[in-house]
């Protein structure tokens, strides 16, 4: 029994290491490679449908083929059959010729009745008849005048019978020769239709051949373009085969800046941060996977500093909340928003929206105050402290952009640029190419951290809004981050053109041009929510 205890424990123990391994080994874009490998399947699919398509399109070419081949065949058969009756044809004119001389020897004959009597009575004379014989034997009896009326009679009347029946006869033959002529006008006819049917029905299998060809064309027009389907798929699954490659290179780089290294399971921490003159030089801004810059009163600006996958053990000065923060932050995932104070409108916005607030009202300990400063641009905290207060958080929230992998190309429509110049109204930004970053001047000073060390973000982004009157203040602006509108992104010394587009409040924009996504460099990005028109590049 004790053995039997000891193989189940080993067993639940293998079973939950296996379990544990399976998860552990999971990578972050399991779904989207997933759905990707399901999309390829799909075009798959449609190509070996597209194929069998091919083929049977093929199949009917050959059929026509062989159609053609079968009229060709027919129109020989035809040919040769009007070739025979072309050749009874030339028979008749001979056999219509030959009897017309028989006709015309026979009429003659009948042309000089008396001579021919004549001829027929000295003729039975001369061959010793029987007939004319037995009439001369009883002539003989007879007396010499008597005898010479007699005779005279019976030789005529002989004559006349004679005649009367050579004249029958040759009736008869002009008769025979008569139905002969007919029955060859009548083979004659009956050839001439025959031929008529065997043209009409050569021309009507002739009259086929366009058609069949051009059935033909079509068809193998159709084939072409299945077949540039299928170019157009087999591109298509080299474009989704180049995002899964993508994917798994990502899952060796962290989803928010897209360098190297393995995600922190932890919400997003959001900071507002303090950006007039007197607050500067700031904490922790470099350190800040994205920073979002957007206008508040008097044409002047603050920060939002985001970070998931780095820590900075100082970030400041925290300064207060704007009605514009929920909105644009809701798209992470319920991140931590850490703040100093907000009037009361503001702070109902706040808990209203799906924040989690870790301001400086909620959580006095996670901050401090600098001496080296005057309040209330003295408020520091840090993102070690703040995430420890929500330990159970281990979601790892969709990120803003997506990024290019190492060598991948920019976007097509990328164009070379300088740099580009952001006017907010007291606060007018610059961001100058230096070949690894985008330098920052903020009103015609170099914008440095606290560190000394300048901000030059990888990418900048300037995302086109438009403000309305806050609520809670009507001297405050208020950002519209929802909906959709235009954006430039400045990367890797390039300009792209684009659309940014926010289909769900839940979900952070989408930034395309052309319908394609605009990939960035890998590194930490700076987002500038300006009006439009208010922007120059360069």
């Amino acid at each position: 029994m004790a053995i039997r205890r000891l193989i189940f424990c080993f067993s639940l123990v293998a079973i939950l290491a296996s379990l544990t391994l399976s998860s552990a080994q999971a990578g972050p874009y399991d779904k989207e490679i997933s759905d990707l490998q399901k999309q390829i399947d799909d075009v798959n699919s449609d190509v070996d449908e597209i194929n069998k398509d091919i083929q049977k399109e093929k199949q009917k070419i050959s059929d026509l083929q062989n159609e053609l081949m079968e009229i060709d065949e027919t129109i020989s058969e035809i040919e040769a059959q009007i070739n025979n009756e072309d050749s009874q044809l030339a028979k008749h004119p001979v056999r219509l010729e030959l009897l017309a001389d028989d006709y015309i020897d026979v009429w003659s004959s009948r042309s000089e009745p008396f001579q021919l009597r004549r001829e027929l009575a000295i003729d039975s004379y001369v061959r010793n008849d029987e007939r004319m014989n037995s009439v001369l034997t009883q002539s003989a009896q007879l007396t010499d005048e008597t005898l010479r009326g007699i005779r005279s009679q019976i030789l005529y009347k002989a004559i006349i019978d004679e005649t009367e029946g050579r004249l029958a006869s040759v009736d008869s033959k002009m008769r025979i020769t008569g139905e002969r002529v007919s029955a060859v006008h009548e083979e004659i006819n009956k050839a001439q239709s025959k031929q008529r049917d065997y043209i009409a029905l050569q021309e009507e299998t002739r009259a086929r051949i366009p058609t069949v060809n051009e059935q033909i064309l079509n068809t193998r027009s159709g084939i072409k373009i299945l077949e540039n389907e299928i170019d157009n798929l087999e591109v298509e699954i080299d474009r989704l085969d180049g995002e899964i490659e993508r994917y798994r290179l990502l899952e060796l780089s962290k989803q928010w800046t897209g360098l190297p290294g393995t995600d922190i399971r932890r919400p997003a921490l959001a900071i507002k941060i303090d950006n007039v003159s007197v607050a500067r030089p700031q904490a922790g801004i470099n350190q800040a996977d994205v920073v979002y810059e957007e206008l508040v009163e008097a044409g002047l600006t603050r920060l939002i500093a985001i970070y998931q996958t780095t820590d900075s053990r100082v970030v400041g000065p925290v300064r207060s909340a704007r009605t514009s923060d929920p909105p644009l932050l809701t798209g992470f995932d319920k991140p931590l928003f850490a703040y100093s104070g907000a009037n009361r409108g503001t702070r109902e916005v706040v808990r209203e929206s799906d924040l989690t607030d870790v301001g400086y009202d909620n959580s006095r300990g996670s901050y401090w105050r600098s001496t080296s400063r005057r309040a209330p641009h003295n408020l520091f905290t840090s993102t070690e402290r703040l995430w420890e207060l929500h330990p159970d958080r281990n979601e790892i929230p969709k990120p803003p952009f997506t990024f290019r992998t190492e060598n991948a190309p920019l976007h097509p429509n990328a164009k070379e640029a300088k740099g580009v110049f952001i006017d907010f109204g007291h606060a007018e930004i610059d961001y100058s190419w230096n070949g690894s970053g985008w330098e920052r001047t903020h009103n015609g000073e170099p914008h440095g951290d606290g560190d000394g060390v300048r901000v030059a973000p990888t990418n900048v982004v300037v995302q086109f809004i438009s403000y309305g009157k806050s609520a809670a203040d009507l001297r405050s602006p208020e950002a519209v981050t929802e909906g959709s509108g235009e954006v430039w992104v400045f990367t890797d010394g390039h300009l792209i053109e684009g659309e940014w587009k926010r289909k769900k409040d839940s979900e952070p924009a989408e930034i395309t041009s052309d319908g394609a996504p605009i990939r960035l460099t890998p590194g930490n990005t700076w987002v500038a929510l300006a009006k439009s028109g208010t922007a120059t590049w360069r």
